[in-house]
């Protein structure tokens, strides 16, 4: 992506753009963002990345009153209940949950499914899941390519240990190796899409940003039981809610502690929205109007007339 982002980067000035006002500065964290953060020349920051690394930009720029636009972790929840289009649901959660190896911050990592279907529902989701074809992204059948980085994987993988010891059940994927991989291939960082049930919701598996091909699944039988469940944890990035029953869209998406609310689909959005999440996901928002605000200052002038 950097390499891109490089490669592409010339063409705001190929296009009238006047040098300065836009720069690509590649670096670490540290020494990089630490001081491009704490310069006091940098009057505003926008961040996308880690919660971790989010709430340490606040930390710096907090003394020098600098305005912050944090786009960070989740930890995103999908609540299926018997009225929806199951076809639907089925084909677009699999997306949201593996979509890109499950590395993107709205990917779902939790799905909470009425104990009136939840049996059939998860073992359709499994068969479903089996089937995706795990290789690199060239050949046009892959669902799945590799992780980032071989620590990543390591890191995700162990979240699928971690599940196992927390009471968790891997009904597939999990540890087991990618197979059917060409030679060139073979040893990069790719991992089975792995579904797993069983867990406490007090789990770190259920509580912590995995940020890899892992889904969690558990039934419920109430709204306030789901609701419980969907805001116990820091985040509030998105969530999916799959009903046909209008009031109960209302109702839930009311209560649900994230910033946006998808209804019978997900990873759809008009840019004139505002995009951003709650709790340990972020502060502010991205958007037409909400970007604008952020990045012009609005100013007050009074002129008194009379002589």
């Amino acid at each position: 992506m950097t390499n891109h982002n490089f490669v592409t980067f010339p063409i705001f000035f190929t296009e009238g753009l006047p040098h300065g006002v836009c720069n690509f500065v590649f670096g670490l964290g540290n020494p990089v963002g630490e001081t491009l953060c704490s310069h006091p020349h940098v009057r505003a920051i926008s961040f996308t990345g880690s919660t971790r690394t989010g709430t340490r930009i606040a930390e710096v720029a907090a003394p020098m009153a600098k305005k912050c636009s944090l786009e960070m972790g989740g930890k995103n929840s999908a609540i299926v209940f018997p009225d929806c289009d199951r076809a639907k649901c089925m084909r677009t959660l699999l997306r949201a949950c593996f979509l890109n190896q499950g590395e993107i911050c709205l990917c779902t990592s939790r799905v909470f499914v009425h104990e009136s279907m939840y049996k059939h529902f998860l073992a359709d989701f499994v068969e479903e899941t089996k089937a995706l074809k795990v290789g690199p992204p060239n050949e046009h059948d892959s669902f799945l390519g590799a992780l980032i980085s071989k620590e990543h994987l390591e890191k995700v993988r162990g979240y699928v240990r971690l599940a196992g010891e927390e009471g968790g059940t891997i009904l597939t994927g999990g540890l087991h190796p990618v197979t059917g991989l060409d030679d060139q291939y073979s040893l990069g960082y790719y991992m089975l899409p792995t579904v797993i049930e069983g867990l406490p919701v007090s789990a770190r598996c259920m509580q912590e940003e995995i940020f890899g091909p892992v889904v969690c699944f558990a039934p419920f039988s109430n709204e306030q039981e789901m609701l419980d469940m969907v805001n116990g944890v820091e985040y509030g990035l998105c969530a999916s809610v799959w009903t046909t029953d209008v009031r109960r869209v209302h109702r839930i998406a009311n209560y649900i502690d994230v910033g946006t609310v998808w209804v019978n689909c997900w990873l759809v959005r008009h840019l004139h929205m505002p995009f951003g999440g709650t709790k340990m996901s972020g502060l502010g928002r991205e958007g037409t109007d909400a970007s604008r605000d952020f990045y012009t200052e609005v100013k007050t002038v009074c002129v008194d007339f009379n002589r």
